[in-house]
């Protein structure tokens, strides 16, 4: 097999302008900050209170000399990062089905079907990140046949998909010849809002459908918090029928919306991320199994789809503003997505330290449900998923429940 070729990482991670600026008006607020530091009135978080207040006077010089040096470090893990030699090696499986730019992949094993659902809004490998970091290889190893939809990037013939449109001329479809695949009623996996969409395939083929298990799928909106917080901020001043034409409008000069904007929303969840994973990469060895495993998801964030203009109406504005989902008005192809309607076992995984989806949006879906359980990973939503701690945390108790439905 011929070896892919090194990934282009020049301008990224994205959006980088707002990455380096986030991080320098960090750096530049603690700088004007440090002379107030020793007061007792100075605003110290929770444990850093009493440390904090010990200090006394602080040197301005010392804190820019510390705020260059950090700066340094981002810049040099960016750098870093851009010029690994690491590419991702794992050839996708063969494809089942195709339609559109959408195909079902057929991880193998002669065990019972499951057919997994992830995002609309990134690529599917996190679910098959590495040799050592594949949910979906992992399944197929435990005696199971995974088979996981790739909705792929949005062409001419998707750009007026709507989630309906999703759900009724690429899930179901793909789920129909999962369903045939297996002889019979199937397992549904749903990863994110994959998750929030079979719940809308269990909905509309029932059928087909003999139980499912969630991950991080988001449900309620109402507290606010969550991936998409700018997206509330910004309705909450423009309302949501204005952000809903703006995207509208977005999508009609793009073509769809596109991916740096997505990335934007969630780059708003902690501005200082960039700024200390980059740090921290910048003190790895290049070689080593850490920086490899860095680089594998840091590559992956950084190669999502554009989401069509009709479905960000729906993810951005119904889901997030409005709450259509938690409030019990989500409907796709006219019939109303009722969970507690649904009758069979389900078993949900809820992190505690889910930013993206926490457990105040994913956990009522999971409480609706009558046959539900729940386990609550101590991860974040991708870690629950790909960190060290994933497989005996979320990899194995999946797999018992797929394979024996308890």
């Amino acid at each position: 097999m011929a070896i892919p070729p090194r990934p282009d990482r020049r301008g990224l991670p994205s959006p980088l302008i707002f990455h380096l600026g986030a991080a320098a008006a960090i750096m530049a607020q603690g700088l004007a900050l440090a002379p107030l530091a020793g007061g007792a009135r100075f605003p110290w978080p929770g444990p850093m209170a009493a440390p904090g207040r010990r200090l006394g006077p602080v040197d301005p010089a010392a804190v820019a000399r510390e705020a260059m040096a950090r700066l340094g470090a981002m810049l040099e893990g960016i750098e870093r990062w851009q010029r690994h030699p690491h590419r991702r090696r794992l050839a996708d499986p063969p494809a089942l089905w195709s339609a559109g730019c959408s195909r079902l992949l057929d991880f193998g094993g002669a065990g019972p079907v499951v057919f997994v659902v992830p995002s609309l809004i990134n690529r599917p490998h996190v679910l098959d990140l590495g040799p050592d970091r594949s949910l979906m290889r992992f399944l197929a190893r435990r005696g199971l046949r995974p088979l996981l939809l790739d909705w792929g990037i949005p062409g001419p013939a998707e750009a007026d998909f709507d989630l309906t449109a999703w759900c009724t001329r690429r899930m179901l479809p793909a789920l129909a010849v999962a369903a045939g695949a297996g002889g019979g009623r199937i397992t549904l996996l749903g990863y994110c809002m994959g998750g929030t969409l079979a719940v809308a395939a269990a909905t509309l083929a029932p059928g087909a459908v003999a139980r499912m298990a969630l991950i991080g799928a988001p449900w309620c909106f109402a507290a606010g918090r969550g991936a998409m917080l700018a997206m509330r901020l910004l309705g909450r001043d423009a309302g949501p029928d204005r952000v809903a034409g703006l995207l509208r409008a977005i999508a009609a000069t793009f073509g769809a919306i596109p991916h740096d904007l997505l990335q934007l929303i969630f780059a708003l969840l902690d501005p200082g991320l960039a700024l200390a994973k980059f740090r921290r990469f910048a003190a790895m060895d290049p070689a080593g199994m850490e920086a490899r495993r860095f680089v594998e998801l840091e590559d992956w964030l950084n190669d999502p789809v554009p989401l069509t203009g009709p479905a960000a109406v729906e993810l951005l504005v119904d889901w997030q503003l409005r709450n259509v989902t938690g409030r019990g008005e989500w409907r796709i192809a006219g019939r109303p997505v009722r969970p507690a309607a649904l009758r069979l076992p389900v078993l949900g995984f809820c992190a505690r330290r889910d930013r993206i989806a926490p457990p105040d949006s994913t956990e009522p879906l999971l409480a609706a449900i009558p046959d539900a359980r729940i386990l609550r990973p101590a991860a974040g939503h991708v870690g629950m998923i790909v960190s060290g701690s994933a497989r005996d945390a979320l990899w194995e108790p999946l797999a018992l429940f797929l394979a024996q439905g308890r």
